[in-house]
Parts: structure tokens; sequence; C-alpha cells
């Protein structure tokens, strides 16, 4: 297994992420291929006592894609950019999947232009893997890749969900519902009514809508679906929620010395709660649906983090989650869906 990762992109030094690539790698047993300022990862892979030869290499580049740059036209001007360097590699063949903490439209705009889609594939799907209180995740497609999607892009997501759900995180029988204003058959707008004619009717084990709501308390599904423009609302209401509870939380035990007492004593049951919602557990979001894997971690993605996003880039290359992609919707009901 060999897996490129992209050091320049993400919103800490180079060194963290090279330090959380050398940690994944030596886990897993597999083969690390940085790419970025060559200097910059040599010098990493020294200070933590390793070389640039064995199971670690350097892929060079000279440009980086930075958070701020518009994505299709950074990703049409810097062309030796460390992710459009390090897609290149994926889609020669000398690494099986591709990390990056980077810009994700430009990754998106990228990892399109370079690799393309998969046959009978028509949009990418950004998937995010979120907690519930049934203490099981539940995947959303799609997070942030496409604003406006037709009824044939979400059943798109969904196969491509339900696809993962059973190769990647072996849920032998997965569910889908689709996120709505309302369980009602009629309810939300026309695309939404025509994606749940589709999917009712289809051969994907389609259960409904289901209510944004009741995914963090009830997990009615295993994999909701939803237009990127929705999706990216949703995700982000939740994050925004968290903080906020976080933050009149704390404000609450900082308020006389008994409430700090007990906040004292419960100070592991904060720091479980905080793990459970910390994006470093899950990693990286992967982009369902173009010609390789490829996995967008967090922006903000520390050593951890980069390491949990590795992780995730590795099930997927060993499901095989591409090829069977490229199956479609036929597929699915021939392997036993």
């Amino acid at each position: 297994m060999r897996i490129l990762l992209d050091v320049m992109g993400g919103d800490l030094p180079p060194g963290e992420l090279v330090a959380g690539g050398v940690a994944a790698g030596c886990r897993h047993s597999i083969d690390i291929l940085f790419v970025g300022d060559p200097e910059m990862i040599r010098a990493a892979l020294r200070g933590l006592g390793e070389t640039a030869g064995g199971r670690f290499e350097v892929v060079p580049s000279s440009e980086v894609i930075r958070m701020d740059d518009p994505p299709v036209r950074a990703v049409r001007e810097k062309k030796n950019s460390s992710l459009l360097v390090g897609l290149a590699a994926l889609k020669s063949g000398i690494a099986d999947a591709f990390v990056s903490p980077g810009n994700t439209g430009a990754v998106v705009a990228g990892a399109l232009f370079t690799l393309g889609r998969v046959p009978g594939i028509p949009r990418p799907g950004l998937l995010a893997v979120l907690p519930s209180l049934r203490n099981q995740d539940f995947l959303v497609i799609d997070v942030g890749a496409n604003a406006d999607c037709a009824p044939e892009h979400l059943e798109a997501f969904a196969l491509m969900g339900a696809s993962y759900a059973r190769s990647v995180l072996e849920i032998a029988h997965p569910t889908v519902g689709l996120l709505n204003i309302g369980e009602e058959d009629t309810k939300g707008n026309r695309v939404a009514n025509e994606t749940f004619a589709i999917l009712r009717d289809g051969p994907l084990p389609f259960t409904g809508n289901v209510e944004p709501h009741l995914l963090l308390t009830e997990r009615p599904v295993d994999v909701v679906v939803c237009d990127g423009f929705v999706g990216n609302i949703f995700l982000k209401s939740i994050e925004g929620g968290i903080s906020a509870f976080s933050t009149l939380l704390k404000r609450s035990v900082l308020r006389n010395a008994l409430t700090k007492a007990g906040a004292f004593l419960l100070r592991r049951s904060f720091a479980d709660m905080r793990q459970v919602f910390s994006y470093k557990r899950r990693g990286g979001a992967p982009l369902l649906g173009v010609n390789g894997v490829v996995v967008i971690a967090h922006g903000r993605s520390d050593a951890e983090a980069i390491g949990g996003a590795i992780d995730v880039a590795r099930r997927q290359a060993e499901a095989n989650l591409t090829k069977r992609l490229s199956k479609g919707l036929e597929g699915w009901a021939l392997d036993g869906g």
C-alpha cells in the first residue's frame, strides 16, 4: 500500500503533517509519499529520525494552492502545486490513494480534471462520517462538492454512500434516507420529490425521507443523501451548535466555585464528549465518484488527524471501492444489494 500525502495545503506547517504521515506509515506498515517542498519534507524527516528512503519518499513540488485561492483558477494556473502533482502521481499508478488537507474546492476540481469520473457516476460526492447518540456513526453525502444537483446526481450519491457503508464500513445491509423537511412522501422541493420517486422505485435500500433533527439522536438510517449545498449547511450547523454549546457550558461552569468543583469531577466525561465529536477521530472525507481514492482532510489537521485521514484512504483502497462503483446500480444488485 502506497499513499500520497499533500503536506503543503493545510493550515499547519508541513512538519506537523509529515509527523502524522510517518506515524501512520509505521503503524500500518505502508509507504507514505510526501508531496511538497523537498527541503522542508527532508528536514522534517531528519527531525523525526527518519530518512527519505525506505517507506518514506519525497515527491517534489514548487507551488502551493492556498485556502483563499479561487479553486478552478488555481487548478488551471498552479500546475506544479503539491495538490496537482500529487493527483497526477495518483493517476500514473505509483500510489493507491491521495490525501490532502488543502482547499476543498481545489481538491474536487483538481481530482475531476486529473482523474476524471468513475464511468456511470455523473457527479462526485463528498462523504462525511458523523456521530450519533446511538453509539454508531452515520454517513452524509454530499457535504460540499456540488451546490446544484439534479435527481440523478442524488441517486448516484445514494449508490456511493451505500456502497461505502457496505464495502468499507462493513455494514452488511445499509439503509438510505433522503434528507428533507419532513418524513411524508410529498415533502420538499421538486428535486426532493423526484429523487424520492427514483430511490423508492430503485434497487437501493431506501427507507424514505429523514429529518435533520433526528439524525444525531435517533440515527434512523446508515446513509443520508442530500445535495452539497444542503449538506454543507447541515454539517456547519452541527459544528456551530456543538461549539456554541461548549462555550455556554464553559461560561456556566466558571460562574462560581461550586460549579468549578463539579466540572473538575466531570472532566473525564467532558473529554469523552469532545472525543466523540472530534474531526480528528474521523480523519477525512472521501471524495467518491472520481477515478481514484481521494480523501480530503480538515484544513486544521494536525499529526493525529492526518493519521486518521490516511487510515480512511487505506481502508477505501483495500475495499477496491472505485471498481465496485464503476458497476453502478446493476453491480449493486448483482453483489447482493
